[in-house]
């Protein structure tokens, strides 16, 4: 168990879970090796010896304590050792899987925080969105949000909660399940509304009056077992004796007529065995020594060639042949390979005859031409062939050879029939060889019949005289191509090979030369029942044990039921044993598959078809259009024209079936091929994302993919009342277990699960199956899924049709098929480990992969986003939303794996205060031609001109820090097309409105400085401050690029995102072809990464304004460059008329600067056009320090603030 315990452990974590294992056992002496070189502490502890019930001294808070069921633990008291265990837990607080302990007090929820969910999605789609938005958003731990259906027992609300638990914002969802909505009101202070609140379990159902909820319980050992009395011997999928199980056969259809392998018309009858004989093909099949070919294309049981027994209808004692399944209770045989059997023979004689004597005489007698006195070698004489062909030999008044492997075996040849001891010898070596030569002066032997393998195959050859006759019948040599000399057909000798299974079945008249020899030759002394070893059916693997130590004499028979003393109808039974169950279908009935054309259902087809269906409809809305759908359909044409025991009806039908009428019209058509049987439901249709990234339409086609259908077949085939053996729908583990973007599908495909438990309830057939991902076909097939991650593996489609084969005769109404992913050990610390896992899920190699890129960039799912979101935070208390983990860089990861988590853990926080701040702009073009962006209220005011964004988010930290009122002078929309020079001038008129009597003072930054300058030429303004950009920018004689402008845009409009972040929307921006789609692009990731706090109505047009702003300054700049060195004159007389003056403050990368050197003053003067002669007395030049970068002022608005003040007091 504690094994078990860890693998689960491992295989459903997101990375390896570091688990210490205490166990708890009487003794610990005969503990295997394997627990001791692990993590297991081992403790020796018993209650019948230890004084008290529990071993406490061992347990600590962070344990959690599995018990498993004893009669060790018999003896205790059983409330005692509860209570102890209570005790344990109320003093050292620790979780066990008896109890759980509830750690708050639930609070009854608010009306907004219920939802009801409808059938109709439309109903609560946008409302559940929002609520899932608003848990996303907030900091603190949201309120559960309480999903409420009790519209009917068909509502889809479990796989739909399975599936959002797992999504962002989904961790506070629970929801209760009213199946037959006996609460008309629901009171969470009454029960079993209480209960439910104080339970907190994420999904509660109520069905009849009582209260429980869906958990996966895994089956027995032994769910694909059944007590049967009618059933047939085969081999199981290792190939090997120890995999021979019984199979039930009583779904196995009964044949009246058909059409054998060379396409002739037969007719069956049905036969109870009695007796069915072992044959040494049967012991090579079952222990894999040779290979089935091709035969098992269109058999699926291959051993089991000769049986004896009565016909069911008359009771007359027969025996025959068929090509297979003889080991049963009972078998439906063509009626010309079955035959009386003579009154002098009992059913055991009869069957140590069929196989043994039929192979004798097609192969000496027919083949061979088997003369009077003629020299024959019999190898493995004492076997049933071999004692078959000693009786006939002995007829034919032959000199008999023989060989034999034990000493027991000579004493039975030589007592039994009377063989010479010069004339038996062993057939362990060659030695027969040289002693044969010697008998017969060197000439050889007239006839061998050899079924010795290697060497000896060899040294029997070389026994042959000429004109001679080898006959083989054995067949291993035969399947391995096994060489011989062609030296010697140079003395006329016959090879002869020998299979009259072959010659009975495929040669028309020979089964019935064959009967007319056996009944001619059963009293005259030619055919003798050979002595036998009889099992009985319980014990068929014995049987075919014993066979192979190669100890046995004569036939090996297992015997089904006892012979009756006399000719009857009333038959003894078969002994009731323990059988795998097995599914087979009517080929006189037909079955219905919808999306019977994709990878899952064409297989499931062709499956079916091998297993007896001759009448099938497939729905696909396309029809036949692949290269492979035409593939699959010929090949099964060709199957049936070559073979017409297999000509099966396929019928592919395109109309949509989500209409009822539509329905009905493929029943009907289905119902034309043959009474239908079974109806298989696997049609879907794939929308995958994120609840919150889900449109309506998308969600909606999903829905009604699966469930329309679904329900159409259900109401329609209980309207007819037609009996379905099989009513099955294909759902998924994403229902059952949840998965994260799929909540549409798991909805759809628990609204089907709800229809088959109705069915079940009803005493009618419903199975829905959760498949895992499946490899080889279906949506999954050309997918990489974060399978180890996830806990499980795709599986392959012939595991899933083996499955299959089993689960469909399950009395369950729902079950779940997946396989679970091989625990991996690793070494290495919990960060490497963890990482390594994330570079295997991902399909990178970390050395070769760029440090910058983000998990994000390379394309990470969004479950393993999830579970990898939801460890950290458990594990490192590293709290991080959905978008976050898709931003951590390959570096950081990195650096995880070296220990640093705390470098993570700062970037989760970096993120945060970032999202808060963003969350705090108003992306709102305004309406208004100003507005005031601090709170004081004395003092000259201050007007700020608009930024390059044009709106002052990003300085209204600088205004509140300025000692005097602050006024923003708005950029509006009909601005947008005015030149630099008509801005000035609006502006000015704008302070003469709000300042008439002039003298006032202004402020810009980057755009709006160049306004400012160009105010101070013409406007009564009395004190102007700039902060200088422009001297930094590139400026050359051209026009600024559009690359160079988007890293403008993005260094305003992102400058509080992380450089991380920052670096990734270059990237993205980069992968877009031109200005407006790169705009946007940064639009929806601020979008995404704030989320819906973020006011944005404006925003894309607030960056598209942007990108026309620096295009016009630029092209200003260019034309006035070019004019400059002529203007200089003109221009500094009129900066001799500016009353006013005017502060450039220059943000230094230098933090030891203390005043601006003359080089960097030019630079500025030309930056701005400022004449060298003209503002003596009224230019003023400070440095602040920017060690974080000349565009981020965030860090350094303070010190800006304390000289701007500074510069307005003086």
């Amino acid at each position: 168990m504690a094994r078990e315990v860890d693998n689960h452990l491992a295989s459903a974590a997101i990375y390896p879970i570091d688990v210490n294992y205490t166990i708890a056992l009487k003794s610990i002496d005969g503990i295997h090796d394997d627990y001791r070189n692990k993590s297991f502490k081992l403790m020796q502890w018993s209650p019948k010896q230890n004084s008290s019930d529990f071993p406490m001294d061992y347990v600590s808070p962070t344990d959690l304590l599995i018990v498993k069921d004893s009669y060790e633990l018999w003896s205790l008291d059983l409330e005692s050792h509860l209570q102890y265990m209570v005790d344990v837990v109320v003093n050292k607080g620790f979780l066990m899987a008896i109890f759980r302990k509830i750690t708050f007090t639930p609070n009854n929820p608010k009306v907004d925080q219920i939802i009801e969910i409808k059938s109709d999605c439309k109903q609560w789609f946008d409302k559940l969105k929002q609520k899932l938005e608003d848990n996303m958003s907030e900091d603190t731990i949201a309120d559960n949000v309480w999903l409420i259906a009790n519209d009917g027992d068909s509502n889809g609300v479990v796989g739909l909660v399975n599936c959002l638990r797992l999504e962002p914002g989904g961790d506070r969802i629970r929801c209760i399940f009213d199946c037959n909505h006996l609460f008309n009101q629901i009171d969470f202070n009454s029960k079993p509304f209480s209960q439910i609140l104080s339970n907190d379990l994420a999904i509660n159902v109520l069905r009849n009056g009582q209260l429980g909820t869906y958990r996966h319980l895994t089956l027995p050992k032994n769910y694909d077992k059944t007590l049967s009395n009618e059933y047939y011997l085969n081999i199981g999928q290792n190939r090997d004796i120890s995999s021979l199980q019984w199979f039930d056969k009583r779904n196995m259809s009964d044949k009246i007529e058909g059409y054998n392998l060379d396409n002739k018309p037969v007719k069956y009858v049905k036969c109870n065995i009695y007796s069915s004989g072992i044959n040494f093909r049967d012991v090579m099949f079952a222990t894999g020594r040779i290979t089935s070919g091709p035969l098992s294309l269109i058999i699926d049981c291959l051993i089991g060639f000769e049986f004896a027994g009565r016909l069911k209808e008359t009771g007359e004692r027969v025996c025959g042949f068929d090509m297979s399944r003889c080991f049963a209770s009972s078998i439906n045989a063509m009626n010309t390979m079955v035959s009386k059997i003579p009154n002098n023979w009992s059913m055991d004689d009869a069957v140590t005859i069929l196989s043994t004597y039929s192979t004798v005489w097609y192969g000496l007698i027919e083949r061979a031409i088997l003369r009077q006195n003629e020299k024959v070698l019999i190898h493995s004489a004492a076997g049933g062939v071999g004692q078959a062909a000693v009786n006939i030999c002995k007829y034919y008044n032959c000199d008999i050879f023989v060989t034999v492997g034990t000493e027991d075996k000579k004493k039975f040849l030589m007592n039994e029939y009377n063989i010479p001891e010069n004339r038996i010898f062993s057939s362990r070596d060659i030695q027969f060889k040289y002693k044969i030569k010697s008998l017969t002066d060197g000439k050889g032997v007239d006839i061998v019949l050899n079924s010795l393998t290697g060497d000896k195959l060899e040294a029997s050859y070389e026994c042959v005289a000429d004109c001679g006759r080898f006959v083989e019948i054995g067949k291993y040599d035969l399947q391995m191509n096994k060489q011989l000399g062609m030296f010697a057909f140079l003395r006329d000798i016959s090879f002869i090979g020998v299979s009259v299974d072959q010659k009975l079945f495929l040669s028309e008249g020979y089964i019935q030369k064959w009967w007319q020899w056996m009944h001619e030759n059963s009293n005259n002394g030619m055919i003798k029942p050979i002595n036998r070893t009889v099992y009985k059916a319980e014990d068929v693997e014995k049987a075919f044990r014993y066979m192979t130590t190669g100890k046995h004499i004569g036939k090996i028979v297992i015997r089904i039921r006892d012979e009756e003393p006399k000719d009857t109808k009333v038959f003894n039974p078969s002994a009731v044993l323990s059988s795998t169950v097995k599914t087979y279908f009517d080929s006189n009935k037909s079955y219905i598959i919808t999306g019977g054309l994709g990878g899952f259902g064409l297989e499931l087809a062709h499956w079916m078809i091998a297993l007896g269906a001759r009448n099938l409809v497939l729905t696909s809305r396309y029809g036949v259009k692949s290269d492979y759908q035409k593939f699959v359909f010929k090949r099964i044409e060709s199957l049936s024209d070559r073979f017409k025991t297999f000509g099966t009806n396929i019928t592919v039908w395109t109309k949509s079936t989500e209409s009822l009428e539509n329905t009905k019209l493929l029943l009907k058509e289905a119902n034309n091929l043959a009474p239908i049987a079974g109806i298989f439901h696997l049609s879907v249709v794939i929308n995958d994302c994120l609840y919150s990234n889900h449109n309506i339409d998308e969600y909606i086609e999903t829905i009604d993919s699966k469930t329309k259908t679904f329900v159409n077949l259900d109401q329609i085939t209980r309207e007819l009342a037609i009996d379905l053996d099989y009513f099955v729908v294909f759902s998924s583990v994403s229902c059952g277990k949840g998965n994260a973007g799929q909540s549409n599908y798991g909805f759809a495909n628990s609204v089907c699960e709800r229809i088959c438990e109705s069915r079940r309830r009803d005493g009618l057939h419903g199975l829905a199956i959760q498949w895992g991902p499946i490899g080889d076909v279906g949506v999954l097939a050309d997918t990489d899924i974060v399978s180890p991650l996830a806990g499980i593996v795709k599986q392959r489609i012939n595991s899933c049709l083996d499955i299959l084969d089993k689960l469909l005769q399950t009395k369950h109404s729902i079950v779940s098929c997946i396989v679970r992913a091989k625990r991996q050990t690793q070494s290495g610390s919990r960060e490497s480990r963890i990482v390594a896992q994330i570079w295997q899920a991902l399909g990178i190699d970390p050395k070769t992969t760029p440090d910058h890129l983000t998990l994000g960039e390379i394309g990470m799912e969004s479950m393993f986003a999830v579970e990898l979101q939801q460890g950290l935070e458990r594990d490192y208390d590293i709290k991080v939303s959905l978008n976050d983990i898709k931003n951590v860089t390959i570096r950081m990861v990195k650096e995880f794996e070296a220990g640093k988590t705390s470098e993570l853990k700062l970037f989760t926080e970096e993120l945060r205060d970032c999202r808060s701040k963003l969350s705090k702009i108003k992306f709102l073009i305004p309406t208004e031609s100003y507005t005031r962006l601090n709170g004081a209220k004395t003092g000259r005011p201050i007007y700020f001109l608009p930024p390059l964004e044009g709106i002052f988010s990003s300085l209204e930290a600088l205004a509140a820090m300025i000692d005097r009122p602050v006024i923003g002078l708005n950029w509006t929309k009909h601005l947008e097309k005015m030149s630099l020079k008509e801005l000035s001038v609006y502006y000015t008129n704008l302070l003469k409105t709000l300042h008439p009597k002039g003298d006032y003072d202004i402020f810009g930054h980057f755009y709006g400085a160049l306004i400012a300058i160009n105010m101070l030429k013409k406007a009564p303004i009395g004190k102007a401050v700039i902060i200088d950009m422009l001297s930094e920018i590139k400026m050359d004689e051209e026009v600024m690029t559009d690359e160079y402008i988007m890293e403008l845009i993005i260094a305003f409009i992102a400058k509080d995102l992380p450089l991380v972040v920052r670096d990734k929307l270059k990237r993205d921006c980069n992968l877009k072809p031109d200005v407006k789609s790169k705009l946007v692009k940064i639009s929806d990731e601020l979008k995404e990464f704030v989320g819906k706090s973020l006011v944005s109505r404006d925003l894309e047009e607030i960056l598209l304004n942007s990108h026309q702003r620096v295009k016009l300054f630029s092209n200003y700049r260019i034309n006035l460059k070019n004019k400059f060195s002529k203007l200089k004159v003109n221009i500094g007389k009129k900066y001799l008329e500016m009353s006013g003056k005017l502060l450039i403050i220059k943000p230094s990368k230098t933090s030891n600067v203390d005043e601006i050197n003359l080089d960097e003053i030019e630079k500025i003067k030309n930056a701005y056009f400022l004449p060298e002669k003209g503002l003596e007395g009224k230019l003023n030049f400070q440095t602040v320090d920017s060690t974080h970068g000349e565009r981020e002022f965030s860090q350094t608005f303070d010190k800006i603030a304390e000289s701007i003040n500074a510069f307005l007091a003086k």
